[in-house]
C-alpha cells in the first residue's frame, strides 16, 4: 500500500507492508534473534513470501537459507537484518545490490556512547542517504503489522499470542518497552493494534515520519504514540495537522521534560516559558490526547477505538462535561461522583422531569453528589433486569448528561444477562458510555471486547478516559489556527541596538507604539525639572522608575516610585531613585516618567521564540499575581483574534475580569495578544523573550504599562 506522497516524508509504505521480507542473519540457534522473525512470520500467518539469509546455509524453521541476497529467487520488498552492528553497512550495500531499498536493523551497537558507535552510525546514516535506502532502526524493536500480518521485530511479548488480534489502534514509539507493552495490554483486553513502529536510533527515518504515515493509513483510526523528542518542530505539526484533519485522534505520551523544562524556564524572564509548558500548547491546539502513562494511554485509545466501533469518533465525543452514573450499589455511585471531579467532570443532579421518570423503574440509578437509591442494590429481581434498558436510556436523555458509566459490583449472577443489556445500551446510546466490572465472572471482558466495548476493573479508570474525551472534545470546537497571516512590517533595526541582549521599558513601549499597540504615555527623563515637564504633559498621577539594563526587576531593586501626584512629589521620587541607583552602584539610562494606570484585570502577554517550534504567544495573569498563580495559556504565533480571545477565555482570571457593569469585553485584549504575536513572529533572534507585565484591562480597553524584551546570544 502506497502511503500519500509529500517531499517532507520518508515514504516508509515497505516497511509496514512489504509484500515480502529476508531476514539476514536468521539461523536454528536457540536465541538467534533472525531465526525467531522467521518463526514468527510463519506462526501468525504472514501472506508474503520468507526467505532466510545466512552464510552458513542450511535451513531456518523448515525454509532454505540461501547464502547471501544475491542468492534469492526474487528481489524482497524489504529486509529484517538481525546482525551485529559492524555488519549492517555491508548487509544495505548487499540490499541495494538487487535492488531492495527497505528494511529493519535490529542491532544495538550504535548506541554506544563512545566514538566508535556513534562513528558506526554516521557512516550507516551517510551510506543510506547515497543509496536511498530507508532504514528503521538501528538499535530498534521493529515493526509489527498484525493486520497483513508482516512481523518485522523481535518483540519477545509475541511469544504470548499464537495469533493477533487486528485493530484500529496503530503506534508510533521512542521506547520499544514501552511499545509492546501497550501492544500486549491492548491485546489482553481483547481489541487489536494495527501498527506497532519502534523506530529505536532513528538514523534515517524519523518519529515524525511514521506518525505522518499512521495519518496517512486508511486502516488506521487511533494514533498513539509515545515521543521523548522531535528536533523539527515544524514537521511534527504537519504530521499532527494531517492526522487531525483525517479525524484520526492522537493519544501521546510526551516524557523526558521536567529537567529541560526547568532549564529553560531559568533562561527566560517570564513563568510562562518552558519545554513542557510549550508542548502542551502546541499538542492541544492540534487536538492530540496527552497522558501521562502506559495504562492511561491504552485505556484512552480503548475508548475511542470502542466509539469506532459502529461509527465516527468524533460523532459521539462529549459535548461537555456531565456524566451519568448507573451502578448496582450506592457506594459505587457515590464514589465515581467524588472520582468525576478528579477528572475535570460532573455528576450534575438529575432533573424533576427525569427524576420522575426513572423513579418508577425501580432501579439503583446514581446521580451527583448524592446518588439516588431507588431500591436497595440486593433487591435485584427480574423485572428489575428488564426495566434497567429504559432506565438507562432515561438517564442518557438528560441534556447536561454527556457521557455515561456502568458500573457492576463483584457479582457473578445474571453476568451474561447484564452484559447484553449493557452491550445493547451502548449499541444505541449517541453518547460515550464507559463500563467499570471489578472482578468479573470469566469471559465478561472478552464479552464486550467482541462487541468493542472495553472495561475496566476501577470505575476511575473510566473516567480518567472520560475526562479526556470531555477535553478532547471541547479542543476540537476551539477556532482553528489560519492557514496564512498578512506579515506586519517592522523595522526592529530602528529600535533595537545590534548586538543588545537587554531591552528596557523604555525602549519597549517605543516599539509597542512603533507596532501600533497601546502603551502608557510617558517619557525617559534625566534631570528633576524634566521629569516634572514630562508629568505635567502626561498629566499627573505618575509612576517614576528607574531604567538600566542591570536591573530588570525595579519593585524588588527600590528603583519605582508610585501614584505621585504633584510636581513636588515628581521632584523629590526623581532624587529618591537617583539615590537609590547611587546606592547599587548602577548608573541611570533615566528615570522613565509614565502616566499612572489605574483599575482594571492585569495580564501578562509575552511572545518568545522556542528552540523546536518558533515563536510562541502566552497569556496569564498579570502583575503581582504572575507568580501567584499559575494561570496560564500559550499557542504558536502568530494567532488571530479569534484564537486570542479562545485564550483569554481559558484563563481562571477571565472569570473574575469584571467591573460594576458586568463581565469585560475580551475583544481589546485579544487585539493585543493577535498583534503583539504579528509583530513577534517576525522577530529577527532565533532565543528571544518580549514580555509585557502588565497590561491593564477595563472597560475603556487595555494598555501596557511594562514591557522587557531580552535577547540570547
Amino acid at each position: 500500500m502506497a502511503l500519500p506522497d509529500s517531499p517532507h516524508f520518508a515514504d516508509v509504505s515497505a516497511l509496514l507492508y512489504p509484500r515480502s521480507i529476508a531476514v539476514i542473519g536468521a539461523s536454528d540457534r536457540p536465541g538467534n534473534l533472525g531465526g525467531d522473525t522467521v518463526e514468527r512470520l510463519l506462526r501468525f500467518g504472514y501472506p508474503g513470501h520468507v526467505f532466510a539469509v545466512n552464510p552458513s546455509g542450511g535451513t531456518v524453521r523448515g525454509i532454505p537459507c540461501h547464502r547471501a541476497m544475491a542468492d534469492l529467487p526474487e528481489v524482497p520488498d524489504s529486509v529484517v537484518m538481525s546482525i551485529p552492528a559492524a555488519a549492517v553497512a555491508d548487509a544495505v550495500r548487499d540490499c541495494v545490490a538487487v535492488g531492495t531499498r527497505h528494511g529493519v536493523a535490529f542491532a544495538g551497537g550504535f548506541a554506544e556512547t563512545g566514538a566508535e558507535g556513534a562513528a558506526l552510525q554516521r557512516d550507516l546514516v551517510a551510506l543510506c542517504r547515497e543509496t536511498g535506502f530507508t532504514l528503521c532502526g538501528p538499535n530498534c524493536v521493529g515493526i509489527i503489522n498484525a493486520a497483513t500480518p508482516a512481523i518485522s521485530s523481535f518483540a519477545t511479548a509475541l511469544h504470548e499470542f499464537s495469533s493477533l488480534r487486528a485493530g484500529p489502534i496503530s503506534m508510533v514509539t521512542q521506547s520499544g518497552g514501552i511499545g509492546t507493552t501497550a501492544f500486549s495490554m491492548v491485546q489482553w483486553a481483547g481489541f487489536g493494534f494495527r501498527h506497532l513502529i519502534s523506530g529505536g536510533n532513528e538514523a534515517v527515518v524519523d518519529f515524525v515520519d511514521y506518525l505522518h504515515a499512521l495519518a496517512c493509513d486508511d486502516g488506521t483510526e487511533v494514533i498513539a504514540a509515545y515521543m521523548e523528542g522531535a528536533g523539527d518542530g515544524a514537521k511534527l505539526v504537519r504530521a499532527l495537522e494531517v492526522a487531525r484533519d483525517r479525524g484520526k485522534p492522537v493519544v501521546m505520551i510526551k516524557s523526558g521534560a521536567t529537567a529541560a523544562s526547568a532549564r529553560a524556564a531559568q533562561a527566560h524572564t517570564g513563568s510562562l516559558v518552558g519545554e513542557n509548558r510549550v508542548f502542551d500548547a502546541v499538542l492541544q491546539e492540534l487536538g492530540v490526547i496527552r497522558v501521562s502513562s502506559v495504562e492511561e494511554l491504552v485505556d484512552v485509545c480503548l475508548m475511542l477505538a470502542g466509539l469506532l466501533h459502529d461509527r465516527l469518533a468524533c460523532d459521539r465525543l462529549p459535548r461537555g462535561t456531565g456524566v451519568g452514573i448507573v451502578t448496582f450499589g450506592g457506594g459505587n455511585g457515590v464514589l465515581a461522583a467524588d472520582q468525576c471531579a478528579t477528572h475535570g467532570l460532573e455528576a450534575p443532579p438529575l432533573d424533576a422531569v427525569h427524576s420522575a421518570k426513572l423513579r418508577p423503574l425501580l432501579l439503583s440509578v446514581a446521580s451527583a453528589a448524592n446518588p439516588m437509591d431507588l431500591t436497595p442494590s440486593t433487591a435485584f429481581r427480574a423485572e428489575s433486569l428488564a426495566q434497567l434498558p429504559a432506565a438507562m436510556d432515561v438517564l442518557a436523555s438528560q441534556p447536561d448528561i454527556e457521557s455515561v458509566i456502568l458500573i457492576v459490583g463483584a457479582m457473578a449472577a445474571r453476568a451474561r444477562e447484564i452484559s447484553q443489556v449493557f452491550i445493547d445500551f451502548v449499541a444505541r446510546c449517541p453518547k460515550p458510555v464507559c463500563v467499570s466490572w471489578p472482578a468479573p465472572p470469566t469471559g465478561t471482558e472478552a464479552h464486550f471486547a467482541e462487541h468493542g466495548i472495553p472495561s475496566f476493573d476501577e470505575p476511575d479508570r473510566g473516567l480518567r478516559a472520560l475526562g479526556h474525551l470531555a477535553r478532547f472534545g471541547a479542543t476540537l470546537s476551539r477556532p482553528r489556527r489560519p492557514d496564512a497571516f498578512i506579515p506586519l512590517v517592522f523595522d526592529w533595526q530602528a529600535h533595537v541596538p545590534e548586538g543588545a541582549t537587554i531591552v528596557s521599558e523604555d525602549g519597549c513601549h517605543a516599539i509597542l507604539r512603533a507596532a501600533g499597540l497601546p502603551a502608557a504615555a510617558g517619557a525617559l527623563a534625566t534631570s528633576e525639572a524634566q521629569a516634572q515637564h514630562i508629568a505635567n504633559e502626561v498629566g499627573l498621577p505618575v509612576v517614576l522608575k528607574g531604567i538600566t539594563p542591570r536591573i530588570t526587576h525595579r519593585a524588588a531593586a527600590g528603583l519605582l516610585a508610585v501614584d505621585l501626584r504633584t510636581p513636588e512629589d515628581v521632584a523629590a521620587g526623581f532624587r529618591r531613585l537617583a539615590a537609590r541607583a547611587a546606592a547599587l552602584s548602577v548608573t541611570l539610562d533615566g528615570v522613565l516618567v509614565q502616566r499612572m494606570a489605574r483599575g482594571g484585570t492585569e495580564l501578562l502577554v509575552a511572545a518568545f521564540a522556542d528552540p523546536v517550534f518558533g515563536p510562541m504567544i502566552s497569556i496569564g495573569a498579570g502583575g503581582g499575581m504572575t507568580e501567584l498563580l499559575d494561570d496560564v495559556v500559550t499557542a504558536r504565533a502568530p494567532v488571530d483574534e479569534a484564537i486570542a480571545a479562545d485564550m483569554i477565555g481559558r484563563l481562571r482570571l477571565a472569570a473574575y475580569a469584571r467591573d460594576e457593569s458586568g463581565p469585560l469585553d475580551r475583544s481589546a485584549p485579544a487585539a493585543f495578544v493577535a498583534r503583539l504575536s504579528l509583530l513577534c513572529a517576525g522577530a529577527p533572534w532565533p532565543r528571544f523573550t518580549f514580555e509585557v507585565n502588565p497590561i491593564r484591562w477595563n472597560r475603556t480597553g487595555v494598555v501596557a504599562v511594562d514591557g522587557l524584551l531580552v535577547i540570547e546570544p
